[in-house]
């Protein structure tokens, strides 16, 4: 009798979603910059989930600092209301009123797989996945702020305690996190051409979001992405527009994963040509420059706990409380040895092809091959190329799907005597269906059909690839 109530109402139920699916509703998404400009979020993405995906327009916002449309109101000590005209000096005010908060939750509502060596994965469902605020827009007509002040623990802090009685699982236990800052100004120089300066605790290419689309090989920095688990850095940069179409910009950063200048740093450099330079059909293409002596090898990853100090003791667990840095582009190697760095160099060959609303659709495809050199202390280095391939597409801005494909074309670690070892692991592509029945509602189907690690070529037996992962989740923002 109850597995027959139970079966009717899953069907029920099963039937209301399947035809959500074919619903499309006309709302419009309200986060902070649209209560700030009027503009809704399609006119600056294509796409917001997981990480959102640019069309020509939010780019140049993002370049300006968000100070393009200027602020509602401006008061001069005097009293008088100035509108219309850019404004600077200690006389006057600029007000934002409360447009300056927004909230970001993410549920996952089933998550599965297995690992790298094929033991299946426990199910799981995250009501609330994570949760993340957003304080973002101008500060002055020509001073803008990006911060995200950090996600919630959401409960899931995993118990250190190896006591028999206590219960297994998450502790209950919260905690808040700064992750992103970034400061920005735009001053105009000409129609079309803008200088702007930036000082941030991010890598310097999310000044003109060229940090995304996400899961493009990125081998520079250990990646912040909200949740609040990652080392301090500081970036000084300026950067420009100029004739609406070329993009260039400078920065140093203290290293990927300190705040110290007196122990080294790097430098930052970036040249885009804006091929078409229209938001219905935009293509870009460029080149990035990273170069320096303060970074970690990509080779191993580097962690850092809050309750042990060498290796945790049996029963004790710092999973949920340590943070385990490893430079972007999966470059981890099983057995690596532990090298320090003496300097590096590297680039990134980008082309990128966004598309918004052209008839019923819209697209963003980008190909990116990166490449960077670590020499190191010992006399050693690793020479590594990456090539990645990404795309998304939405039907009517509300179906869609995105896969990106990333495989080394190169990743050899020579040691001081010269033997010259090569890394091996299979090509990693990754699925993504999405449907939104809202700007700032998505749903996202997530599919990775290889979970492997990383090894050298002369320890392939050590190779484990028998993994892999789905999950099911939607987000919201307001």
């Amino acid at each position: 009798m109850l597995r027959s109530i139970f079966n009717k109402t899953w069907a029920v139920t099963s039937v209301l979603l399947g035809g959500l699916l074919f619903a499309a509703f006309d709302t419009q998404a309200m986060p902070s910059f649209a209560r700030q400009t009027g503009m809704n979020c399609n006119s600056c993405h294509i796409g917001t989930d997981n990480v959102p995906n640019f069309t020509r327009t939010g780019r140049i916002f993002a370049m300006r600092g968000y100070t393009r449309p200027t602020v509602r109101e401006r008061l001069r000590s005097d009293g008088d209301t100035i509108e219309d005209e850019l404004q600077y000096g200690g006389h006057y005010l600029s007000l934002n009123w409360n447009d300056f908060f927004a909230a970001r939750l993410i549920s996952e509502v089933v998550q599965g797989g297995s690992s790298q060596a094929g033991v299946k994965s426990d199910l799981t469902s995250r009501p609330l996945g994570r949760m993340a605020f957003f304080y973002t827009g101008p500060i002055t007509d020509w001073l803008g702020l990006w911060t995200e002040i950090g996600y919630l623990g959401n409960n899931s802090l995993q118990s250190v305690s190896s006591n028999g009685g206590t219960l297994p699982g998450p502790t209950g236990l919260n905690l808040y996190a700064f992750d992103e800052y970034r400061l920005s100004t735009g001053i105009d120089i000409a129609p079309g051409t803008f200088i702007g300066l930036s000082f941030g605790n991010e890598m310097p290419n999310v000044v003109s979001q060229w940090v995304f689309p996400a899961g493009l090989p990125d081998m520079w920095g250990n990646g912040q992405g909200g949740t609040g688990r990652f080392k301090e850095i500081a970036q000084f940069g300026v950067h420009g527009l100029w004739n609406d179409r070329v993009y260039w910009q400078g920065a140093i950063v203290s290293g990927d994963s300190n705040n110290k200048w007196n122990d080294g740093y790097a430098k930052y450099g970036a040249l885009f040509y804006n091929i078409f330079n229209t938001t219905r059909n935009d293509l870009w293409a460029g080149v990035e420059v990273y170069n320096g002596n303060d970074a970690t090898s990509q080779m191993i990853s580097v962690k850092s706990s809050y309750i042990c100090t060498a290796t945790c003791p049996t029963g004790v667990t710092d999973s949920t409380m340590s943070i385990t840095n490893q430079v972007g582009g999966g470059g981890v190697i099983l057995n690596a040895p532990t090298e320090k760095i003496k300097d590096f160099n590297s680039y990134k060959l980008r082309v990128e092809h966004s598309v918004a609303d052209r008839g019923p659709h819209s697209w963003i495809a980008s190909a990116v091959y990166a490449y960077k050199q670590e020499n190191y202390v010992s006399g050693g280095k690793v020479e590594r190329g990456i090539l990645g391939i990404y795309g998304r597409y939405f039907f009517d801005r509300t179906y869609g799907i995105q896969m990106n494909y990333n495989r080394d074309t190169e990743y050899t670690y020579t040691n001081a005597a010269g033997p010259k070892r090569t890394a091996y692991a299979k090509p990693a592509p990754s699925f993504i269906g999405l449907w939104n029945p809202a700007m700032n509602f998505s749903t996202h189907l997530t599919y990775t059909p290889l979970v492997q690690n990383k090894v050298f070529a002369d320890q392939k037996n050590l190779y484990q690839g028998k993994g892999s992962t789905y999950g099911l989740g939607f987000e919201y923002n307001f």
